[in-house]
């Protein structure tokens, strides 16, 4: 018994107890951010950047994990197996809601096995073409393909990516036929589309900038406004298909089970990250914005967004083989 009281004592004064992972206590030691891209795409970018500040206000290292492959089931894995202590996180987007329905070997589900931490930032996609074809505005090139069903083609990023769902849903919803070319990275597509090796291709905001000097015709931007990169190129909307729209979007998730308390804090700490002024400067350079939702407001957006692509994807017909 005595010994068993010099144990007690000891532990006592060290501070060592079962609550040591409390709110005041977190963080303690460097934080894992796994990305599922390799370094240097727009998703290794944004994790860079959120990594950088937030490890500034924590007062921790946050180091980059990056785990591509497998469609993104290689770095989901290292998430889900992970301690639920904060000390893994995951830079999550817009296809982590899609694949599910692309993919039927996918095995994860994005509603149950994630605790969404918080919306980060968006991006949203372009439709450019060839300055060849004879169309100024995408009703003009929607009118010219009608004319032409089958003959017309465009170039995405990759089977089953954002870049080729949006196109197919502008298919769908303007009665246009359209052959895809898919490539392994949307910056070649972009080559071939100035090249005239297609005639169409979607993009990223933040590759527009090759349109700048006339190379490609920048038709409209599939987002909710016009984004300040673009102020002159209008948006899906106001050509006239609302429904034409894909918003890329970037947030911070952890393991399953994450303490609330650890949620909360890094919530308030990634908060002051995302409203500095200095911060929406970098995100807007590379063709974001600032997207701001806390964790409940982004769990109930991750559940709308996955039965929205439940029956978007399906009805338009893509798939992707095992």
């Amino acid at each position: 018994m005595r010994a068993l009281r010099l144990v007690a004592a000891l532990i006592a004064l060290l501070g060592v107890g079962p609550h040591d992972a409390r709110a005041e206590d977190f963080p303690a030691r460097p934080i894992r951010l796994i990305v599922t891209s390799p370094p240097g795409g727009l998703l290794d970018v944004i994790a860079r950047l959120i990594a950088q500040d937030l490890g500034t206000r924590l007062g921790q290292n946050v180091f980059i994990d990056n785990r591509p492959g497998a469609m993104t089931q290689i770095a989901v894995d290292a998430l889900v197996r992970a301690p639920p202590d904060g000390y893994t996180l995951f830079i999550g987007s817009a296809e982590m809601t899609m694949l599910p329905f692309l993919k039927k070997s996918y095995r994860f589900d994005p509603v149950k096995d994630f605790t969404p931490v918080a919306l980060v930032t968006s991006s949203w996609t372009v439709f450019a073409i060839n300055p060849k074809l004879p169309a100024a505005t995408l009703p003009e090139f929607i009118a010219y393909a009608r004319e032409r069903p089958g003959a017309l083609r465009y170039g995405s990023g990759g089977v089953g990516g954002v870049l080729h769902i949006v196109v197919e849903m502008l298919k769908s919803r303007a009665g246009i036929d359209l052959v895809h070319v898919p490539y392994r990275g949307g910056a070649q597509a972009a080559a071939d589309a100035i090249a005239g090796q297609i005639d169409m291709v979607s993009m990223g905001l933040g590759s527009t900038r090759i349109a700048e000097s006339g190379q490609l015709r920048l038709l409209a931007q599939a987002g909710p406004s016009r984004h300040p990169l673009l102020p002159d190129v209008p948006t899906t909307a106001e050509a006239g298909l609302p429904d034409v729209r894909m918003d890329t979007w970037f947030g911070l998730l952890g393991p399953p089970q994450l303490p609330e308390e650890v949620i909360a804090r890094l919530t308030q700490e990634l908060d002051a990250v995302v409203h500095q002024p200095e911060f929406r400067d970098k995100l807007v350079k590379i063709g974001c914005d600032v997207a701001w939702m806390p964790p409940p407001v982004f769990a109930a957006f991750i559940a709308a967004e996955t039965k929205k692509w439940s029956d978007t994807i399906p009805a338009l017909g893509i798939a992707m083989t095992d």
